[in-house]
C-alpha cells in the first residue's frame, strides 16, 4: 500500500485542508463516515483498532491508505483520541451532495484538543479540564489556565525562582494541555521537566508572537494570558468573547501550597502512583451535590485562603447553616436537582448545546428562584451566603425566552426535530402543519390501497434507500393493481410504488428539507439572542458551586460533630483532640486523637521521635490537613482549634529518587529541603519527615541539625520534624523554641503495642526489628540483627548519651565485622609504645615511627629510616 501525490479532486481537497491544520489528525466527512488518509489513516487504525484499507487505485495505479469511523459515533472515537493526546480537526460537508455542482464543499467546522473540550461525554466527569499557557525566561515566569467548559480563568507568576517554581504554580491545575514558551537554549529542559510533572498533558510550543519572552513576573503573566488567548482564537474562536483573565483587584490571597506539598499531603491524588484509588482529602471530604460544587471544593482545598477576613466570611456562612439543619437539608435537596450550569453556558456559546439541555436550563433557573425565595424566608445575617444566593437571580429575559421557546420535554438524544414548542415560530408551525397534512395523505393512500386490493396486510413503509413503498406478501402479489410499479423483491414479499405515493413522498422530502433549513436558521438566530446570557450563567454556575461547598462543610460539621476553628493573626497553632480528616472516617473510634501546640514566638518547633509505624507521618499530615481545611473555610475534626494564619505550607515526606534525571533519593531530598529553606517565611508551616537519611549517619545528622537550627533561629516559623536521629533530641534541648516529643509505645510480653499518642520528651527506641518481624523477615536474619544491635548498644559503641548510656562516641562499620586482629601484633605494638622515650624523641622522629608502625600493620615494607 503506497501513498502518492493526490490525483483526484477529493484527495486534492483533503490535502489542502491537511496543510492548513498541521499537527492535527483530520477527520474528513465522506458520506456517512469520517475518513482519514495516508499517515493519518495508519495512525487512526492503530490507535482506535479500526480497519485499515485503501482507496481504489488512481490513474497511476497508486492506492492511498484509508481508515474511517461512522459519523453518528464520532464523539466516542474523539474521546479516545483526545485522551491519547491528539488534536483533531473535523472537516464536514457544508452543502447538500444532491445539489452540489461538482465536488461537495467541505470546511473544518470543529477542532478538538485535550484542553478544549466542552461536551460531557468527552470530558468524562465533573472535574475541571484546564488548558494552560506557561512563559519562562530561564529564571522566573508566569502562567495562565482556562477551563473553557466553564469559563474559569486563572493566572499568576512562578511560585519560586527556577523552572520548578513555575511548574509548581501550575501543579494544582493539572492541565490536560500546556502551551509553552521558553528560551531556545532551555526548551529541552522545559519540555522534559513539564512532561515529568504533567505526564497526562499534551505539550505544544506557542508560536512566536513577535516579542521576546518578558523578564518581569507581571509581564510574564500578561504574556501567558496573551498566548493562551491566541491559541483559543485559532482553535475555539466562538468561545473567545466569553473568556477573559480574572480581575485581580480585591482578589483574596491564597496560601502557597507547592507541588510537593499537594502530593505529600494527598489533597486530591494519592502519593502512591500504584494506588490511584487510594483515599485523599478531596475524596473523603466531597459530599457536594453539584458538579460545580465538586470543582469548587477541589479548588478550595488546593488553594486555601490566606486572608483572615475572607476565612471568617466562609466560616460564618458555614456556622449559620450548621445552626439551621432543616433549612440546610432543603437547600442541598434543591441544589442536587441543578444541572451543570457553567458547562451548559459554554456549550451554548460554542453551539454544541442540545435541546434537552435547554429544557434542563429552564428548569434550573426556576429552581434557583425557589432557592432565593427560601433564603428570603430565613432572614439571614447578610453575610457571604446572602450575597451568593442573591446573585443566583437568572439573567434578564432569559427565563421568559426559554419558557416561550423550549418544549416541556424533548428526547435527550441529539435530534434535529422538536427544538421549539408550538407557537414560537409561525413559519415553523406552518411547515409542520403541511408536514402533518402530507403524513395524513400517506395514511389515506394506505387505506385506499387496502380497500382497492382487499389485501388487509398491505402497509406503507419507508427506508433510506428506496423511500416510501407499498409492501405486500408473496401470496398476494397477483392482486396488486396495474398502476403499482415494483421497486424491490424480498424473500417474503414485494415492494411497489405509484404515482400518487411518489407525489406524497416528494412533498414530504421537500417539506423536510425546508423544515430542517428553517428550523436551523431559527435555532441559530435564537441561540445568538441567548449569547448575552452566557457570562451570567457562567458566573451563576460558579456561585452555585460555592454555595454547595459551604453547604457541604456545614453538612459534615452537623453529621460528624466538627468544630469551628479560630483563625487569627497570632502565630499559634493549637489543636486539642484533633483527628486526621481522611483516616478518621475509616478508623472511627479506633483513631487516637492528639494535641498540637506551636507558637512561633516561643515553642515554634516540635521534634518527633518514636518507633517505626507509630504514626509520626500521620500526625504531621493531620496537622497540615487541618490547617488547610480551616483556611479553606471548613470546620475541623477537633475539640478545639486555634490557628494563627498560615501563608505557606511546605512539606518534605517520602523517599523517592529520579534515576532518569541522574538524581539519587538523597539528592531529591536535599533539593526539596533547599527549596523549603529558601522559600519559607515567618508565617509558614513546615513539616519535615526525616532529613539526611539518604547519606552517612554523621553527614545526615549534621545536615538535619543545621536545617533545624536555621528554621528555628533564622526563619522562626512553626515546624514539625520527625526523625530517627535520636542524637538530635539532645541537641534540640539546647535550641531555644524547640521541644522534643515522641509517639508512645509499650513493650508487652506479646510484643510491642503502638499507642499512637504524642507525649512530651524524646525516645531512643525505634523498634525496627519489631517492624521487620511484622513484615516477615526470616528468623535467622532477625537473630543476627538482634546480636549486632546488642553490640551496638554496649557502652562506648557510639550510642548517644542517655539513661544508663555512655558518652556519644563515633562508631564505624568495624563494630559489625569479625575481629581479625592478631593478638601477637597487638602485644608487640603495645610493648613498642611503652619502650619509647618521649623525652628525647623529636616530632619528626615520632611521625616517622608512627608511619613505620602503620605500614607494618598494613603488611607493606616501611622504607625510610630504620
Amino acid at each position: 500500500m503506497t501513498d502518492a501525490t493526490p490525483a483526484t479532486p477529493l484527495m486534492a481537497q483533503y490535502e489542502r485542508v491537511k496543510s492548513q491544520y498541521p499537527g492535527h489528525l483530520v477527520l474528513f466527512r465522506v458520506g456517512d463516515f469520517y475518513e482519514t488518509f495516508g499517515e493519518d489513516a495508519r495512525r487512526l487504525a492503530q490507535e482506535l483498532d479500526v480497519v485499515l484499507t485503501a482507496r481504489a487505485p488512481d490513474a497511476s495505479g497508486t492506492r492511498t491508505a484509508m481508515a474511517g469511523v461512522p459519523h453518528h459515533a464520532v464523539d466516542t472515537y474523539l474521546g479516545r483520541l483526545v485522551r491519547k493526546g491528539y488534536k483533531v480537526a473535523l472537516c464536514d460537508q457544508v452543502e447538500d451532495a444532491r445539489s452540489a455542482k461538482g465536488l461537495v464543499r467541505r470546511e473544518v467546522t470543529r477542532i478538538v484538543t485535550p484542553g478544549t473540550l466542552v461536551e460531557d461525554r468527552l470530558l468524562g466527569g465533573p472535574g475541571s479540564n484546564y488548558l494552560a499557557s506557561a512563559v519562562w525566561d530561564g529564571s522566573r515566569g508566569g502562567f495562565a489556565v482556562v477551563d473553557i467548559s466553564t469559563g474559569e480563568w486563572h493566572h499568576g507568576p512562578s511560585a519560586a525562582p527556577g523552572l520548578s517554581g513555575l511548574l509548581s504554580a501550575l501543579a494544582s491545575f493539572r492541565p490536560r494541555e500546556l502551551i509553552w514558551s521558553a528560551p531556545r537554549e532551555r526548551a529541552t529542559e522545559f519540555v522534559e521537566a513539564a512532561a515529568r510533572e504533567f505526564p497526562q498533558a499534551r505539550l505544544e510550543e506557542a508560536p512566536a508572537l513577535g516579542a521576546p519572552i518578558p523578564e518581569s513576573p507581571r509581564a510574564a503573566v500578561e504574556s501567558a494570558d496573551h498566548r493562551l488567548r491566541a491559541y483559543l482564537e485559532r482553535t475555539q474562536p466562538r468561545l473567545v468573547p466569553f473568556l477573559s483573565p480574572p480581575d485581580e483587584e480585591g482578589a483574596p490571597p491564597f496560601m502557597v501550597l507547592d507541588a510537593k506539598s499537594l502530593r505529600h499531603l494527598e489533597i486530591v491524588r494519592p502519593m502512591n502512583p500504584d494506588d490511584p484509588a487510594g483515599p485523599t482529602l478531596l475524596e473523603r471530604w466531597d459530599v457536594t451535590v453539584t458538579a460545580s460544587g465538586h470543582r469548587t471544593l477541589a479548588f478550595w482545598l488546593q488553594h486555601p485562603l490566606a486572608d483572615r477576613t475572607e476565612i471568617d466570611r466562609r466560616q460564618d456562612a458555614v456556622e449559620e447553616l450548621v445552626g439551621r439543619p432543616l433549612e440546610l437539608a432543603e437547600l442541598r435537596s434543591r441544589l442536587a436537582r441543578l444541572p451543570d450550569l457553567g458547562r451548559i453556558a459554554s456549550r451554548l456559546a460554542s453551539r454544541r448545546i442540545q435541546p434537552a439541555e435547554l429544557v434542563a436550563l429552564r428548569r434550573a433557573l426556576h429552581l434557583l428562584r425557589e432557592v432565593r425565595a427560601q433564603r428570603a424566608r430565613w432572614a439571614g445575617p447578610g453575610g457571604l451566603l446572602d450575597r451568593l444566593i442573591d446573585r443566583l437571580e437568572p439573567p434578564p429575559r432569559l427565563v421568559e425566552r426559554l419558557d416561550a421557546a423550549v418544549p416541556e420535554e424533548v428526547d435527550p438524544a441529539p435530534s434535529e426535530e422538536a427544538k421549539f414548542k408550538a407557537g414560537f415560530s409561525p413559519e415553523l408551525d406552518r411547515l409542520r402543519g403541511e408536514e402533518r397534512t402530507a403524513l395524513a395523505d400517506l395514511d389515506r393512500l394506505e387505506r385506499e390501497a387496502v380497500e382497492r386490493t382487499g389485501i388487509r396486510s398491505l402497509k406503507i413503509g419507508y427506508n433510506q434507500v428506496f423511500g416510501y413503498y407499498f409492501e405486500v406478501g408473496k401470496s398476494h402479489a397477483a392482486r396488486v393493481p396495474s398502476d403499482f410499479r415494483r421497486r424491490q423483491t424480498l424473500a417474503q414479499g414485494e415492494r411497489f410504488t405509484s404515482d400518487a405515493l411518489e407525489a406524497v413522498e416528494l412533498r414530504l422530502r421537500e417539506l423536510g428539507e425546508r423544515l430542517k433549513a428553517t428550523e436551523s436558521e431559527v435555532w441559530d438566530r435564537w441561540l445568538a439572542e441567548l449569547d448575552e446570557s452566557v457570562p451570567a450563567l457562567q458566573r451563576i454556575g460558579r456561585q452555585v458551586g460555592e454555595v454547595d461547598v459551604l453547604g457541604s462543610f456545614a453538612h459534615l460539621a452537623v453529621e460528624r460533630g466538627y468544630q469551628r476553628p479560630l483563625v487569627d493573626e497570632s502565630t499559634e497553632l493549637v489543636l486539642r483532640d484533633a483527628r486526621h480528616p481522611v483516616l478518621d472516617r475509616g478508623l472511627r473510634e479506633r483513631f487516637v486523637p492528639n494535641d498540637t501546640e506551636l507558637d512561633a514566638a516561643e515553642h515554634r518547633m516540635l521534634v518527633l521521635t518514636g518507633p517505626n509505624m507509630s504514626g509520626k507521618s500521620t500526625y504531621m499530615r493531620q496537622v497540615g490537613l487541618l490547617v488547610i481545611l480551616a483556611q479553606a473555610g471548613s470546620f475541623v475534626p477537633a475539640r478545639y482549634a486555634r490557628i494563627g494564619r498560615v501563608d505557606s505550607l511546605f512539606t518534605r515526606m517520602g523517599f523517592t529518587d529520579e534515576i532518569g534525571r541522574g538524581k539519587s533519593s538523597f539528592m531529591v531530598e536535599m533539593v526539596e529541603v533547599a527549596e523549603i529553606l529558601r522559600e519559607a517565611g515567618p508565617r509558614s508551616l513546615v513539616l519535615l519527615d526525616e532529613i539526611g537519611r539518604g547519606t552517612s549517619t554523621f553527614d545526615g545528622l549534621a545536615l538535619a541539625w543545621a536545617s533545624i537550627r536555621h528554621l528555628s533561629e533564622q526563619i522562626r516559623c512553626r515546624t514539625i520534624v520527625a526523625t530517627h536521629y535520636h542524637q538530635l533530641t539532645a541537641l534540640v534541648e539546647s535550641l531555644p523554641g524547640a521541644r522534643n516529643a515522641h509517639l508512645a509505645a509499650q513493650e508487652r510480653p506479646e510484643g510491642i503495642v503502638f499507642l499512637h499518642r504524642v507525649v512530651p520528651g524524646s525516645t531512643d527506641r525505634s523498634y525496627g526489628l519489631h517492624v521487620a518481624r511484622l513484615a516477615g523477615v526470616p528468623g535467622e536474619v532477625l537473630q543476627e540483627a538482634q546480636r549486632l544491635l546488642d553490640r551496638l548498644e554496649e557502652p562506648g559503641s557510639g550510642v548517644p548519651a542517655g539513661p544508663g548510656r555512655a558518652r556519644p562516641v563515633r562508631y564505624t562499620q568495624a563494630i559489625l565485622l569479625p575481629d581479625h586482629r592478631s593478638p601477637e601484633r597487638s602485644d608487640d605494638l603495645s610493648e613498642a609504645l611503652r619502650s619509647l622515650d618521649l623525652a628525647v624523641l623529636t616530632p619528626s622522629e615520632a611521625l616517622d615511627w608512627l608511619r613505620r608502625r602503620q605500614q607494618e600493620l598494613r603488611g607493606r615494607p616501611s622504607g625510610g629510616r630504620p
